[in-house]
């Protein structure tokens, strides 16, 4: 028998062995133990409601289908903690040489040396210079990307994909064209909110790994000056629009506080505080140090990026923390639901003002701040700007945020606000 033919028949009964024993031993096992299979099931552990097909829609992609067949797959969960678990295993040993080998090789960027000319003024005594130890966080650090996350250092993780890699290692710069674009969208909407009566603001939350840096692991840097950076100097250079990318100020903030999730890719809740607080200081809005709101630490909410890798809940490690904030505890705020997609909220803030917030994940650390100081304010996931048309057009202030991998979602939405506003 020809060998080739007879390994490609091997090949192909254990791809069907894969594939049909976990619907065999799961329906064997629900039949005589039926607690036993709903603890394993991908309903106990991923805790969310299952994938439903899409009849309506079966024309145009058969997506649904495939989703729903992938949540109801017997022990797939299980299966996945198995493969990360021994992925992880054998990836701890490969990371074990690689870093010892790229030690060996990686040597940190120096500044040039700087040559002056000395008199001659004789012998001096000679002092030996102290030897500058190198930072821990200087060294090399291989990349290990697990499931679309990065494994930072000292257990830090983040996002690989989402656009967040290349605007850390700078390969999606924009072109002029690119930029003048952005430009001449947002002037156009600011010429259409100064002839109703309205402001409007941009802001662009900085991405983990551009303020935790350090915790980020060896690659390449194709360019230092970024994409949004150079984005950020064209647009306030060009437009009259406050576009506000508070990198700075979350860098300063980093110096005092953790202001990020150490396991999620969001900044926490003192993090977006910083973060309005440069959105008011545009505004011409007075504000407090965050600080003043501290009321002590707490457990960490966050930790969506061990879900991305498919970790189980009981491999998880709890050990992040982050600052209480009790914000302006006395101003009552009706309605607000930082989860919903369209959040209509009333307080009895400073500022009587309709405010309506076009975002994505991260307007939620923003809103229970905004919805205390502004009398009225609407909070509307771009997604849905659709379904809350009114919001946007008896809005005083429009405010659209977009973290920085995804920038370009914000002048998708300002068109879309565009078209609203000329409707």
């Amino acid at each position: 028998m020809n060998i080739t033919r007879l390994k490609n028949r091997i090949f192909i009964l254990i791809f069907m062995a894969i594939l049909i024993f976990p619907w065999i031993a799961g329906g064997t096992v629900r039949i005589f133990n039926k607690d036993a299979y709903e603890k394993l099931s991908v309903v106990e552990t991923e805790k969310r409601k299952m994938a439903q097909i899409e009849w309506s829609n079966l024309l145009n992609t058969g997506e649904s289908i495939s989703n729903f067949v992938d949540d109801r797959i017997p022990f797939r969960y299980t299966f996945i903690a198995w493969y990360n678990k021994l992925n992880g295993a054998i990836e701890a040993k490969y990371q074990l040489i690689e870093t010892a080998i790229g030690s060996k090789l990686y040597k940190p960027v120096e500044e040039p040396a700087v040559t002056e000319e000395v008199a001659d003024v004789g012998p001096e005594e000679v002092v030996e210079e102290p030897v500058e130890e190198v930072s821990p966080y200087e060294q090399f650090f291989p990349l290990n990307v697990n499931n679309d996350v990065i494994i930072g250092r000292d257990g830090w993780l983040f996002l690989y994909g989402e656009n967040e890699f290349e605007c850390y290692q700078g390969t999606n710069i924009l072109s002029e064209e690119e930029k003048q674009a952005y430009v001449n969208k947002l002037n156009e909407l600011k010429s259409i909110c100064d002839a109703q009566g309205k402001e409007l603001y941009v802001i662009i939350p900085p991405n983990k790994s551009s303020v935790y840096y350090k915790y980020m692991p060896t690659v390449d840097i194709v360019s230092s000056w970024r994409r949004i950076q150079q984005l950020y100097e064209y647009v306030n250079t060009n437009c009259a629009v406050p576009f506000i990318y508070p990198l700075g100020e979350e860098l300063v903030a980093t110096g005092r506080y953790q202001i990020y999730y150490k396991y999620d890719s969001h900044w926490n809740h003192l993090g977006a505080l910083f973060g309005v607080n440069t959105l008011y200081d545009k505004m011409g809005v007075p504000y407090e140090d965050p600080s003043v709101y501290i009321t002590g630490p707490q457990p960490a909410e966050r930790y969506d990026l061990f879900e991305y890798m498919g970790v189980p809940e009981s491999d998880i490690t709890y050990d992040d923390f982050e600052m209480t904030v009790d914000y302006k505890p006395e101003i009552t705020v009706e309605g607000l639901n930082i989860h919903s997609m369209i959040n209509r909220t009333t307080s009895n803030g400073a500022i009587d003002k309709k405010l309506c917030l076009l975002g994505d994940s991260y307007r939620e650390g923003m809103m229970p701040y905004l919805a205390k100081d502004f009398t009225k304010a609407s909070f509307i996931h771009r997604d849905y700007m659709s379904e809350a048309k009114a919001d946007i057009k008896n809005a005083d202030v429009i405010v659209i945020e977009a973290v920085e991998r995804f920038d370009y979602e914000a002048f998708s939405c300002a068109q879309r606000v565009i078209n609203i506003l000329t409707e």
